[in-house]
């Protein structure tokens, strides 16, 4: 079992307005990043200032809730509120930033694919162009890594701090890299969405 931690605590303060709930024709960020895990185990979701808000406008009942009460301290801190609601059973866990609305189904699906195929491996990350995306796929063990690291320190000196047990999974499209950030990342990304609808 692989278990989703969909990371929604930000204050999305350069956005102006909850990331987890920028609309894409009808659906929220949120729910885009929900939709992409279906199949996986009962996902988390991290929540942080917006909690009500988001919690008002998105159905989480088939998910538990996390909270991180500092997001200021940074996603490393979103991270481990997550893996500490990781049951026992977990194969891997699975992360992924709420304002990466391009990911799909399909991608979560070769991640985890990669990771049956090479249990030589610990941590698989989306890539393209020599650029690390998300989401981005861990085996059990990294995630004790993840939560003994000091506050502060990123995550990523536990994920790719030994670059033997890394596997990048390559992505011909740049959509594992794209993320929101500003008004104009969301239009970026809302115009990248509607084209591989066909809208």
């Amino acid at each position: 079992m692989v278990t989703p931690i969909i990371l929604a605590a930000g204050g999305s303060t350069r956005m102006g307005r909850p990331k987890a709930l920028l609309d894409f024709d009808g659906r929220t960020c949120l729910e885009l990043a929900l939709a992409a895990m279906g199949g996986l185990g009962r996902p988390i979701v991290v929540l942080g200032p917006n909690r009500a808000e988001i919690e008002a406008r998105v159905d989480l009942s088939g998910a538990r809730v996390a909270v991180n009460p500092d997001p200021a301290s940074g996603q490393t801190a979103s991270l481990k509120a997550g893996l500490l609601l990781l049951e026992r059973e977990t194969e891997g866990f699975l992360f992924q930033p709420v304002d990466y609305p391009l990911v799909a189904r399909a991608d979560v699906a070769r991640l985890v694919e990669a990771l049956r195929a090479d249990p030589a491996k610990s941590v698989f990350v989306p890539s393209h162009a020599m650029r690390r995306g998300h989401p981005v796929l861990c085996r059990r063990a990294v995630a004790d890594e993840v939560l003994a690291l000091p506050p502060g320190t990123p995550a990523r000196a536990a994920l790719f701090g030994a670059p033997g047990r890394v596997a990048h999974v390559l992505f011909d499209s740049p959509h594992v890299l794209m993320d929101m950030d500003t008004p104009e990342d969301y239009a970026g990304c809302l115009a990248a969405y509607r084209a591989r609808r066909g809208r």
